[in-house]
């Protein structure tokens, strides 16, 4: 019925488009049908989208339904809020009780605050005690059974971990699933047991080309580089250039490229830079 391809990008370059269908009696059916779709050595991966729109039929009939239905709200809400209202107000007389009868230090109200305590790695101090607070989690057994298997793959360029998937579906290796944990880092799943090993074994010279070292998960494995879109005005137009780009976005990182609008000065008031 319709299909939008909107001319921006996610984070890995890639461009999406969103079409929508007539009579489908089973969305979950189509998607899977759709998601299995292979034209030459691209595969299309197809999800539902978050946001379905109405038809347009059904709008204006949404819209008289909204209007009878606000009229009833309104009124349950008045009537709501007063109940609110007075359970407010005796709750805050009980919390003006209890501030008299407890005063808090002067010390605790300085250097207690959250925003400290988190610089000063989570540690308050109340006298001469110290007490630090620690978060811990217990992961599942599951997948810590299945990460076990997985192995990390440190790409070479930064930005490479969000387009490797796609490659190896090109070379033909659809076994491996290939998660991006960061712009640096990713995780390598294999479908079955040892098809990540196996695969190291035969193509290890065609893995060089992407990953400077792969090895065996652990849980330690954080990926610290980030990708950020930075906009900038005020540029002068014999300064739009990638030379420029790359100066102006030292102090915050690298510079990898722009955006389509800013490379094609099809807009030249605010330039979008990803570093």
């Amino acid at each position: 019925m319709e299909v939008v391809i909107p001319a921006k990008r996610d984070k890995g370059g890639r461009r999406f488009g969103f079409a929508r269908f007539d009579r489908v009696s089973d969305v979950r059916k189509f998607e899977y049908e759709l998601d299995n779709i292979i034209i030459g050595r691209e595969k299309l991966s197809v999800n539902l989208s978050r946001f379905q729109r109405p038809g347009d039929n059904n709008r204006i009939a949404d819209r008289r339904e909204v209007r009878k239905g606000s009229r009833g709200i309104s009124r349950t809400m008045d009537n709501k809020s007063r109940r609110i209202s007075r359970t407010m107000d005796n709750k805050s007389r009980s919390k003006s009780r209890i501030s008299r009868n407890h005063t808090i230090p002067s010390r605790e109200v300085k250097d207690g605050s959250y925003a400290r305590a988190v610089r000063r790695g989570g540690s308050t101090r109340q006298g001469d005690d110290q007490q630090r607070v620690v978060f811990s989690y217990e992961a599942e057994k599951n997948d810590m059974f299945r990460l076990q298997k997985c192995f990390i793959g440190e790409v070479i360029h930064l930005g490479m971990s969000y387009n490797i998937q796609s490659a190896f579906h090109r070379q033909g290796y659809f076994g491996v699933k290939v998660t991006p944990l960061g712009a640096r880092l990713t995780l390598l799943d294999g479908q079955e047991e040892g098809e990540v090993q196996a695969l190291m074994d035969e193509a290890k010279d065609w893995l060089k080309q992407w990953f400077t070292e792969i090895r065996p998960w652990s849980p330690k494995e954080i990926d610290r580089d980030r990708y950020v879109w930075l906009r900038v005005y005020g540029i002068p137009t014999h300064a739009w250039n990638d030379i420029f780009f790359e100066q102006v976005s030292k102090p915050w990182g690298s510079f990898i490229n722009v955006d389509d609008a800013t490379m094609k000065k099809l807009t030249m008031d605010v330039a979008r830079i990803l570093i």
